[in-house]
């Protein structure tokens, strides 16, 4: 096997894949791809593994040589998944953020993404704090959080402008189990806080399972 063959073999990361997703929402923007295209290559970016998963879905895009060389396995230094004390950075407009499955929760996450979809689901997460700090932005957007059986949060977002919080889960922490504090900015907006799906969510979350 050659070396370039054995570094496209190599895993990404949660940074490669942000990456990516920056890659393909800024020639969204500027026309080159459809929203159903992004759609389509931000979802497989997400599920990728390696880095041969990732190359077709900028293959046909003018990436910036600082952008391609990035995402390069031979400069590991630039590709470091959180720790406890380092927030995770998650960043869209009016675009899809979702995280689900096995995946690695800091301490602190951010995520922005007015006017769009953000669903993160932290029931097989590997939570790296037993308090974890949600600082969210769905203004005119819906977020959705599912959390692990018996987790607890404490939610204080902005809901001005006709925005919503639903949430089913105690507030009150309850050691041993993880504790969520939820700030941020819902408004016009909403956000959905759950153990599990409902009913009705199951149909708005059914195209990602």
């Amino acid at each position: 096997m050659s070396r370039d063959e054995a570094s496209r073999r190599m895993r990404i990361s949660d940074a490669d894949r942000d990456r990516v997703a920056s890659i393909l929402r800024e020639a969204a923007g500027e026309g080159r791809l459809t929203l159903d295209e992004l759609e389509e290559r931000l979802e497989l970016g997400y599920r990728a593994r390696t880095y041969a998963d990732l190359e077709p879905l900028t293959a046909d895009l003018p990436v910036q040589r600082s952008a391609a060389s990035s995402l390069s396995p031979t400069v590991p230094a630039s590709v470091s998944r959180p720790g406890a004390g380092h927030p995770l950075h998650l960043k869209a407009k009016a675009g899809t953020i979702t995280r689900r499955g096995k995946w690695r929760v800091p301490s602190r996450i951010e995520v922005s993404n007015p006017y769009g979809d953000t669903r993160l689901d932290f029931r097989h997460a590997t939570l790296l704090s037993d308090l974890v700090e949600v600082d969210v932005v769905a203004s005119w957007g819906d977020a959705k959080l599912v959390l692990p059986e018996g987790a607890t949060a404490e939610i204080s977002v902005d809901t001005s402008w006709f925005g919503s919080v639903d949430s089913r889960v105690p507030e009150i922490p309850a050691p041993p189990a993880p504790h969520f504090r939820v700030v941020g900015k819902v408004k016009g907006g909403a956000l959905k806080v759950r153990y599990k799906m409902r009913i009705e969510d199951w149909f708005d979350w059914s195209c990602d399972y």
